[in-house]
């Protein structure tokens, strides 16, 4: 912020506008060029290379500058420029504060904004005009799937963009497309984990199928002739209610902050890094893996251990004739608990003692005790069990209207009734439908809110509010307690994140005009208290987070992903799990078999997610059959050794010739591990570049679907620098490097 002097004329002097020559922010790497406006004009890049026109700049919609830019230079090589922006229609003002400075490794912009009247709202707008290079500047972010133009891509591009659909067609959620490949810019818009919420008509529930969303607020753009890349990186910590990404194939990039409040009652924050970087998508991410470990790194490093093949079963483990060693064959590592033991939604442990039984949602009854024998003995046989958890849902079978308000019942039996415990203890938790989207005129305004409904006819719930916080929070507690044999809890149904309470308000949201609480919010302020519990107690959080944004995923240590099946899912899992376990959805075995085994494997290990595996009783996803077990049991040595992976993100770091496969590289405990997968020759040629640990001789080992033992593979290492020639088996190998003994 501009320091204020004690004299205001003498302050107006210093302050004034600073002449008219360019001003340069400088670390080793980048200098950035700003006009006396506060906008950048150009980069020049750690290579030497000159970027320029090269314009950034940040505005509100619908607002322009008024009077005098007030603009300052520091001793610390920063620089402040102070703008105030009008909008006419609103008749509204803010002032709009754009502070760069040079860090070890970016030039960091602070924004805030401090309103001058009534509160309002407008998108926050933050616009890069690149200078592209025709056939040769490409972008790539973390996306669903790369979005391009097939008229602007050559073959060899079209060729590696190519759609993996299934051998028998049945949608196109099956369909995959690699996303580690830039592209040219194209006119699209992404959204920042799903669509942000209208009242117009749209879908409430929502599954990341669409293969236009973003799950980390960045960009990279790349010019490999002279092996040179930026990277424009917001920040997850800032108050992100909603995030658009629009590109056009002239080169512009605007990211639009959506339904934040505009207020002299408080100043909105914001911050983005550029950065300057080779020719390599991975440097960008690295980059935000590094800034902001954590969000990407477990806050329980248990939760590394269960990387593996996962279940969301109601299989007790008691059955004599399951077959432990084939499923540790597979990988298996974990199962969701699909017991369904809470008698509805919400009330996932009743306030019952040990041994004292209710009848769960699944129709049999069960005790707090018996939900511990399951869960040991699952962890007795080397497994792991996660408790369901949910924090946006309540109840089974609600009715709206209420009976009546009025509940007379003692506290020590409302637990008993969804109902009755709704309607006494969390009215205000209620999500409600928007006042514009309720046709019955008896119920708009209604004292108590018409509420979303979904499975089961359970409702939907702002875990903001802080009775049903303080409510889930307890749950938690008591899961800890009363269930030591758990490893922790995985939480369910993320999606209703995006969605806004109109009754509330959180400080910060302006929506359709007005103050309101986005779930956003709500989940950032309840899930820190969550993880203090959890994590406190040595246990882990998963999460099925159909919104898929790196900004709620600071308390949870890793994700079971209930949509991988669908490639825009996988993709985007597998971004916000560089660093974190990640485990998919396996929907059915026929998915498997019109993908084709083969590809539907290599894909996940590719992106280093561990698909859910055939298990008994498994709830609306994979059951055991013979013909795919062996494909889970072909490709189980492989995925074994991702357990524990995190990227490599160094630039450069493997290559095939000729592109003949794709590669990936993944750092576990003891070595690499490498996926080299749709190969289309029985050897590929890899180069591997700066691997670090990796003495001058060391094991290379490939291991092949369906095959017992691997092969040693041969390898010349010069410098940092490894050739191998790789031998593959059905378009796969699993290379393996550790140092010798």
């Amino acid at each position: 912020m501009l320091r204020k002097l004690a004299y205001p004329a003498l302050y107006f002097l210093l302050i004034a506008t600073i002449p008219c020559s360019a001003i340069r922010i400088k670390t080793k790497e980048l200098t950035v060029i700003l006009s006396e406006q506060g906008e950048i004009t150009g980069l020049q890049l750690a290579g030497g290379r000159l970027v320029k026109p090269f314009n950034l700049s940040t505005s509100l919609q619908g607002c322009k500058v008024k009077g005098v830019i007030i603009s300052r230079k520091n001793g610390d090589g920063s620089v402040e420029f102070e703008k105030t922006l009008v909008n006419d229609s609103l008749l509204s003002s803010c002032v709009l504060t754009e502070h760069y400075f040079p860090t070890r490794n970016s030039i960091r912009c602070e924004l805030t904004i401090k309103g001058k009247d009534e509160p309002w709202g407008a998108s926050i707008d933050t616009k890069v005009a690149y200078p592209i290079r025709s056939g040769q500047s490409k972008i790539w972010t973390t996306w669903g799937a790369p979005q391009f133009d097939s008229a602007k891509v050559s073959s060899s591009l079209h060729h590696a963009l190519r759609k993996f659909e299934p051998l028998s067609k049945t949608d196109n959620k099956h369909t995959w497309i690699d996303p580690l490949i830039p592209v040219p810019f194209s006119n699209t818009t992404y959204y920042y984990g799903a669509p942000y919420f209208q009242t117009n008509g749209m879908h409430v529930g929502f599954a990341p199928f669409q293969e236009n969303l973003i799950c980390i607020p960045m960009v990279t753009i790349l010019e490999e002739a002279d092996n040179s890349g930026v990277t424009i990186a917001l920040s997850p910590k800032d108050n992100i209610i909603d995030l658009t990404m629009k590109t056009t194939d002239d080169g512009t990039i605007t990211f639009s902050r959506l339904f934040n409040r505009i207020s002299k009652n408080s100043t909105l924050s914001f911050s983005f890094d550029i950065v300057s970087h080779e020719s390599d998508w991975r440097c960008g991410l690295s980059w935000m893996r590094d800034r902001y470990p954590g969000y990407f790194v477990p806050l329980n490093p248990l939760a590394n251990q269960m990387g593996g093949t996962g279940a969301y079963s109601s299989y007790s483990m008691e059955s004599l004739n399951f077959d432990i060693e084939k499923m540790k064959k597979m990988a298996f590592t974990v199962n969701w608990q699909a017991s369904f033991d809470f008698p509805y939604m919400g009330m996932y442990l009743p306030p019952v003692q040990r041994n004292e039984k209710w009848r769960r949602f699944g129709g049999d009854m069960i005790t707090i005790a018996e939900m511990d024998h399951f869960a040991k003995k699952y962890r007795e046989k080397g497994f792991y069990v996660l408790n369901y958890f949910n924090v946006t849902e309540f109840g089974a079978k609600v009715k709206y209207p209420p009976a009546s308000t009025e509940i007379h019942k003692p506290d020590a039996g409302l637990w008993k009734d969804c109902n009755e415990l709704l309607y006494s203890k969390f009215k205000k938790a209620i999500l409600p439908v928007p006042e514009k989207s309720i046709k019955d005129p008896k119920y708009k305004n209604a004292q108590v809110p018409v509420p979303f409904y979904t499975w089961e006819g359970g409702i939907a719930m702002d875990c903001g509010e802080s009775s049903y916080s303080d409510f889930l929070l307890d749950q938690a507690r008591r899961h800890v307690n009363e269930i030591p044999n758990s490893f922790g809890i995985c939480i369910d149904r993320l999606d209703w994140l995006r969605m806004f309470n109109e009754r509330a308000d959180d400080g910060i949201t302006w929506y359709e005009g007005k103050p309101a609480r986005s779930i956003v919010t709500s989940w950032k302020k309840l899930s820190p208290k969550l993880s203090a519990i959890m994590h406190g107690a040595n246990k882990v959080i998963f999460a099925n987070n159909h919104t898929k944004r790196i900004d709620i995923l600071e308390h949870v240590d890793g994700l079971f992903d209930e949509f991988t099946y669908a490639g825009s899912s996988l993709n985007l899992t597998s971004f916000l799990c560089v660093s974190k376990p990640a485990l998919g959805w396996t929907d059915n075995a026929e998915t498997i078999r019109h993908e084709g085994g083969d590809r539907f494997f290599q894909k996940y290990l590719y992106m280093g997610v561990f698909p859910m595996c055939p298990f008994p009783n498994n709830d609306h996803s994979i059951t055991q059959s013979p013909d795919i077990d062996q494909f889970y049991l072909d490709y189980g040595p492989l995925m074994k050794l991702m357990q524990g992976r995190e990227w490599v993100l160094k630039p450069h770091v493997a290559s095939s010739k000729d592109q003949l496969a794709k590669v990936n590289v993944f750092k576990i405990r003891g070595g690499y591990s490498i996926p080299v997968v749709y190969a289309e020759k029985d050897n590929i040629e890899l180069v591997l570049n700066d691997l670090d640990g990796l003495k001058e001789r060391f094991s290379c080992l490939a291991y092949h679907p369906g095959s017992d033992q691997p092969v040693e593979v041969a390898y010349k290492k010069e410098g940092k620098m490894i050739t191998l020639n790789v031998p593959v088996i059905r378009g796969c190998a699993m290379l393996y490097l550790s140092n010798k003994e």
